[in-house]
């Protein structure tokens, strides 16, 4: 364990590790540079909570998270997200329950009015998509949980240094007000806290700028037109990411079951391979992905699982300074299956969906050269009207939004091909 560390530890200083080289010049390698932090969320006791007819306030919570981001348009944009580490806080209510309350993953945009520089503070806003979760346990250990997609306002400062990033960041919930069952009969209104502090650290690198020379040369554009001649940037595609996948219609629960809380969403892994075509900006290829949405209120558990395999086309419509945007199509042949469970004994038969689900795909790559062998992609789907059956014998509308941040790419041809290319011609 001890030698893997350090392993990674000298790895990760032997990457080149650049400050803000975008301040030199504007050219395509400097148009965004990625970050790798932590930071912690900081939420003071507040909001309000009605457990046994009793109002108590959510106790302070501290929330380490980490932080991996990219500054864009050479330091006036930024892109990131967050995911918490853990979670550290009061829990206990009176009458022997437990309120647990965390602001999960969520995805910041911020925008500087003045670029981001070394050695001066410069001031930013934004806005955030968070998930929250609020679980509510009774004094017979029975749960009810719930999650929330919010959305927030951002303001902060940033600090830059030789590579390093120190960020303050005020984040508000405006809509906080959320319907909450304190058991399966009893709804009531809460108030999620509003104010969220965040304290952090990230450390900025960069993969790319040995490109730079190369391309302002000339020497990668004459290298980029061997290679297409020979038909050798083509290349197979192998992808992963993590995925968010969230409802934007969910099955909806008879009177018996209206305690349970709509599903929300879920996170998963995805898995992509495909081909490139390099000449006419094309990439077809197959993704596939898997997921469990569990809604939870007290002995009541109602299950969905989906699994699917779509067949996507996109084409790249633009390239500006590697920021390459694409459009497409995604058809899904999918497979789901819905259960309810009243103290873990399933009720009825698993009900089973078999359709094909046509979507519609965007997002955009970061490709800071012709020959690059890999990419970061952010990948956006939507799949309207989807139709499953439900343990009771209906049907439900399970429409979703998907989104994954960063996905790795990599094409093994091409690096075959660039790498054997290039020992040529240093020979």
């Amino acid at each position: 364990m001890t030698r893997t560390l350090t392993t990674l530890i000298l790895a990760f200083s032997c990457i080149q590790l650049l400050g803000q080289v975008y301040a030199e010049t504007k050219t395509q390698h400097r148009f965004a540079q990625t970050y790798v932090g932590f930071n912690t969320q900081i939420i003071p006791a507040s909001g309000s909570i009605i457990f046994q007819n009793q109002e108590y306030e959510f106790q302070p919570t501290v929330i380490p998270r980490f932080t991996i981001g990219g500054l864009h348009f050479w330091g006036k944009l930024d892109f990131n997200i967050n995911f918490p580490l853990a979670t550290f806080g009061n829990t206990s209510l009176a009458q022997g329950g437990k309120v647990r309350f965390s602001s999960g993953a969520d995805l910041s945009a911020r925008y500087y009015p003045w670029r981001l520089m070394d050695g001066k503070l410069r001031p930013f806003t934004g806005l955030s998509f968070n998930t929250m979760k609020i679980s509510l346990e009774n004094a017979a250990q029975e749960v009810r949980a719930e999650g929330f997609i919010t959305s927030s306002i951002l303001a902060g400062l940033s600090y830059s240094y030789k590579g390093w990033q120190l960020n303050t960041e005020l984040m508000v919930l405006p809509r906080n007000e959320r319907t909450f069952y304190g058991s399966i009969q009893e709804k009531h209104l809460y108030r999620l806290p509003r104010a969220y502090l965040s304290l952090g650290v990230a450390r900025v690198f960069d993969f790319t700028l040995s490109n730079e020379k190369p391309k302002l040369s000339g020497k990668t554009k004459a290298l980029e037109e061997k290679l297409l001649g020979a038909g050798k940037l083509n290349s197979i595609s192998i992808g992963i990411a993590s995925n968010g996948s969230y409802f934007l219609k969910s099955p909806t629960f008879s009177e018996e079951f209206t305690s349970l809380p709509k599903h929300k969403g879920s996170i998963n892994m995805e898995y992509g391979l495909g081909y490139f075509f390099h000449r006419h900006k094309f990439h077809l290829g197959l993704t596939y992905r898997t997921y469990s949405s569990n809604s939870v209120s007290y002995e009541l558990e109602h299950v969905v699982r989906r699994k699917s395999l779509a067949l996507e086309a996109i084409k790249f419509v633009w390239d500006y300074n590697g920021f390459v945007p694409f459009i497409g199509v995604s058809l899904g042949i999918e497979r789901w299956a819905a259960g309810m469970f009243v103290d873990d004994i399933q009720q009825g038969e698993t009900a089973r969906t078999s359709i094909l689900s046509p979507g519609v795909i965007f997002g955009w790559d970061i490709v800071p050269s012709p020959l690059e062998t890999w990419v970061l992609r952010t990948n956006l789907r939507y799949y309207p009207y989807q139709q499953i059956n439900d343990f009771q014998g209906k049907t439900s509308r399970v429409d979703q939004f998907e989104f994954n941040f960063i996905q790795f790419v990599f094409y093994p041809n091409r690096w075959w091909n660039i790498r054997d290319a290039k020992k040529k011609s240093n020979s």
